[in-house]
């Protein structure tokens, strides 16, 4: 088993994603609404003249909502959901599009299995 992190920067592509997701039959997982860190230094830190320089130099470009989306899956389908994922959101290496990554499971109780 395996801990599958989607941050979704592209968060008008939610619904679809998740539609999209459930015709592989990926039913269970869970959605927080995020914050980039970036965002956070950007308004906290601003009487501090490094971070005032972070944020005007970075000024909205990071500064936004995502989605953070969360599953516990086997292997074959963490592969369905790479490539779900892929056709929805697009080439990921591109800027503000969404990170996706896997954390192994060495334990795990009261996951539903399909």
């Amino acid at each position: 088993m395996e801990f599958l992190i989607i941050i979704l920067k592209k968060i008008e592509l939610v619904d679809e994603l998740i539609i999209k997701l459930q015709e592989i039959d990926v039913h269970h997982g869970t959605i927080i609404d995020a914050k980039s860190m970036t965002s956070a230094l950007s308004t906290k830190w601003t009487d501090v003249p490094m971070f005032g320089l972070f944020r005007s130099a970075n000024n909205h470009e990071y500064n936004e909502d995502c989605k953070m989306l969360m599953f516990v899956l086997d292997q074959e389908r963490i592969e369905k959901v790479k490539e779900t994922v892929e056709a929805v959101v697009g080439d990921m290496d591109q800027p503000k599009t969404a990170v996706m990554f896997t954390m192994p499971i060495s334990f795990e109780k009261g996951f539903d299995k399909n």
